[in-house]
């Protein structure tokens, strides 16, 4: 029997029983809990033996969701639930105990470092021609490269790995960074040393997992005999690696269902990729599923973030459905500067804890780590307990630190800042050299002093160096006495080329810029804070203060503050959301702008109550929120949440109206018919039904934009619309909207460059009914010329100026 606690697109998933499926499950779905009565029911009913099927996904916590779900049922225990990583090592160990392969240690996600010292032990000793770039080796970075070359399955020595032909189908050659090809090189000793010590690193659960898999067909055997249905959650993570050992292992039966939601890829820049769950049902002929409840967000946040989505695509069509009604608001507040707007946000966030509400209750969400430190500020000035989730405080990042090394250094000169600062940015300068410049120092000359002395002797490139870095400390300490922090680290930064070489240091250019960028918002702070002594001084009280008030997780509550990266598949009451503008919300130095849109989409969809979002009055608004038009959207919902709690009788003809035309265009029909349980349902849609034959009557659907799809949301209530009180919506003729524009303005005609507000120059490709097939650069788009704010080059606008409702379809 179906669970009537499930919705009818919860219990279809529920019915299904053998084959390929796909499930496309919106944000905040309620999907586990589908799955997990799926899984209940397929063992319920005996259609699979529990212990062979597999729920599995990337996400650790989507795996512990599933746990937990499953653990109200005895009969669901022996389902195997786990990583796909943990899937991937038992194969491996399967093949280490059939003496396959040699395995003498598994190492744990993040204990790769210890490899990557004996392989940079083991480059020194063979004095290999770039064993110089060590010296400022970023290790997390380079192991992130690493990460997702393994994730992609592109081999260090795919020549050399001796692959089976079918598996060099998938397979590939790992490339260099740009400017760092000496990464490959690395990848290459490190997998050399890896293999030598039959270690097994995080990454090589999968890319050696699957390896197993197509070098060994009597394990693949096994492992496909081992499961007779495969259940995969957060699909839209999926790299290369995981994909590919997935269709493998369910090959001879395709009991195979994969649940994502590819509005919300956000990693394609560490290996995922919307395509796997996007192509998952050409590749398998597999039947989809839509869950399009979200049981999260209520009607602003749905509407405005479906809005944003739409825009988007490489996409699967569907829209979020509201089921938690109109109790929630998005805010929008503008800001003249970036301390205005960090010193707005902490005051919203004041007001509320002194309203009760608290810091666990709220989520800063930013795209760059380097938006932070003018908030930190304001919360650390308000003593408001938070934490940066996945950093640290913006004072203790690496690469601030090694900026403010210099001024430190040149202030009161320490070895340890001498080391941290004499090779970076890269100067190729020995550490015995480093040594020796600082025994100088040890023995009462200055760093300047030191430096000079060196010179003798050195070889002329190495000499050079010598000579630029005493330079350097020799004008650094004139300008620490003379000028204002901001411009001696302004300037310092450029005689560096400080983010030019964070940007060239990383193998991803999603972290180089990110630190590049935590620079130069650094450097921007500091303009306010006095001399250099005056901004050490101010950054240390701020920890001092920061950590004085850093509260035991078990005592106090500490807001959250991180990047929307980190913030997909959570939720909190109260969201904020800063720099929503154009050149962050999208970030400017992406390419990948459909990505970047999803990053919002994911960001709107975090509140189970109020969103709070912050943009600077200076820059152009986010062209996100300007293509979906939030303003119209945003209001027209305020509108429809009204009217909906009112009683029939006190509606005004503006109001019914509102419901008439706005219940539609929001995509409501779904929260109306199954939500919303109102006792003024069938009234309020009797009068909504009047107006619309009164419209009629009159000849005025058309103006009044009421459409058929409009009025058959109202009919599906089944209820006769009555005759209605006389002289009612008598003032209805004033709602009129202007005459429509000629369907083919003059001037428009095939093969004509146009301009749109927000995409660029294209080309009109197609003209039929009032609507225009355009094609700009990042695709073709279908724009109904009455709404559409578009020129011809060189002429006048066509078109009404402002965007309506229907602007886009």
């Amino acid at each position: 029997m179906p669970d009537l606690r499930l919705t009818d697109e919860q219990q279809a998933i529920v019915a299904h029983n053998e084959g390929p499926a796909l499930v496309f499950a919106v944000a905040g779905a309620g999907k586990t809990t589908a799955l997990v009565h799926r899984l209940e029911r397929l063992v319920r009913e005996r259609v699979f033996e529990p212990r062979k099927i597999l729920a599995t996904s990337f996400s650790r916590l989507a795996v512990d969701d599933l746990k937990r779900a499953l653990a109200r049922w005895p009969h669901t225990q022996a389902i195997q639930v786990s990583t796909l990583h943990a899937l991937g090592y038992r194969i491996v160990r399967k093949a280490a105990s059939e003496g396959l392969l040699k395995l003498a240690e598994v190492r744990d996600e993040g204990s790769e470092q210890a490899l990557l010292q004996r392989t940079l032990r083991r480059a020194r000793e063979l004095k290999l021609e770039w064993v110089s770039e060590l010296e400022n080796l970023e290790a997390e970075d380079f192991l992130s490269y690493v990460g997702a070359c393994k994730g992609n399955l592109q081999y260090a020595d795919l020549k050399g790995a001796g692959l089976p032909p079918a598996a060099l189908r998938v397979a590939s050659q790992a490339q260099a960074p740009e400017e760092l090809e000496w990464y490959l090189e690395l990848y290459k000793l490190m997998e050399q040393v890896r293999l030598e010590e039959g270690l097994l690193t995080f990454d090589d659960m999968l890319m050696t997992g699957w390896e197993v898999l197509v070098r060994h067909p009597g394990i693949l055997q096994t492992v496909q005999k081992a499961f007779q249905a495969v259940l995969v959650d957060e699909f839209q993570d999926v790299n290369l690696a995981q994909s590919e050992m997935l269709d493998l292992i369910t090959q001879p039966h395709r009991n195979y269902m994969a649940v994502g939601d590819d509005d919300q890829t956000i990693y394609e820049w560490r290996g995922a990729s919307p395509r796997f769950i996007l192509e998952f049902a050409q590749r398998y002929g597999a039947k989809k599923y839509l869950i399009r409840d979200t049981f999260r967000c209520p009607a602003p946040q749905v509407v405005l973030a479906g809005r944003v989505i739409a825009h988007n695509q490489q996409r699967e069509p569907k829209r979020l459905s509201l089921t938690k009604g109109f109790q929630g608001r998005v805010h929008l507040r503008l800001e003249p500067h970036t301390p205005a707007q960090a010193q707005g946000l902490v005051s919203d966030i004041a007001g509320l804890l002194a309203q009760g509400r608290k810091p666990g209750e709220m989520a800063v969400l930013v795209r760059l780590y380097a938006q932070t430190p003018y908030i930190e500020q304001c919360l650390i000035e308000r003593q408001i307990p938070y934490r940066v989730v996945g950093s640290t405080p913006f004072y203790q990042r690496p690469e601030i630190q090694g900026l403010l090394a210099y001024l430190q250094l040149a202030l009161n000169p320490t070895k340890h800042l001498w080391l941290q600062v004499y090779n970076t940015p890269k100067r190729y300068l020995s550490r015995a050299l480093a040594d020796a410049v600082w025994r100088r120092v040890e023995r009462g000359a200055s760093l300047v002093e030191a430096l000079r002395a060196e010179l003798a002797g050195a070889e002329e490139r190495v000499a050079r160096r010598l000579r630029e870095l005493a330079e350097l400390f020799e004008w650094l300490g004139g300008a620490i006495a003379q000028g204002p922090a901001h411009a001696v680290l302004v300037a310092l930064e450029a005689r560096l080329d400080y983010c030019r070489h964070l940007l060239r240091s990383s193998g991803f250019y999603e972290v180089g810029v990110g630190r590049a960028e935590g620079v130069r918002a650094f450097l921007e702070y500091t303009r306010d804070k006095g001399r250099v002594f005056e901004l050490l001084q101010h950054l240390e009280r701020l920890a001092q203060e920061h950590l004085g008030d850093e509260p035991a997780p078990e005592t106090r509550e500490r807001l959250s503050l991180m990047t929307i990266f980190r913030a997909k598949g959570l939720e909190w009451p109260l969201v904020f959301i800063p720099d929503c503008n154009e050149g962050t919300l999208p970030y400017s130095g992406s390419e990948n702008l459909e990505e970047e849109r999803r990053l919002f989409y994911v960001a709107l969809t975090r509140s189970s109550q109020h969103t709070y979002l912050y943009a600077l009055s200076s820059l152009p608004l986010s062209p996100f929120l300007q293509e979906a038009e939030y303003q119209q959207v945003l209001g027209a919902v305020e509108r429809v949440g009204e009217a909906l709690e009112m009683k029939a009788e006190e509606l005004s003809t503006a109001q019914t109206l509102a419901l008439a035309r706005g219940a539609h265009e929001l995509g409501l029909e779904r929260f109306l018919h199954r939500w919303w349980k109102a006792e003024q349902a069938q009234p309020i849609a009797a009068k909504v039904l009047r107006l619309f034959a009164h419209a009629e009557r009159a000849g005025w659907l058309e103006a009044l934009g009421l459409t058929p799809e409009a009025r058959g949301l109202w009919e599906a209530f089944d209820i006769e619309p009555g005759e209605g009180m006389a002289g009612e919506f008598a003032d209805l003729e004033r709602f009129l909207l202007e005459p429509k524009a000629p369907e083919k303005p003059p001037g428009l005609s095939l093969g004509q460059k146009v301009r749109h507000f927000q995409f660029g120059v294209g080309r009109v490709v197609g003209l039929e009914d009032g609507v225009a097939t355009v094609a700009f650069a990042d695709g073709v788009r279908k724009l109904v010329l009455r709404y559409a704010r578009l020129e011809v080059v060189g002429s006048a606008s066509l078109g009404r100026p402002k965007m309506g409702l229907q602007g886009q379809d």
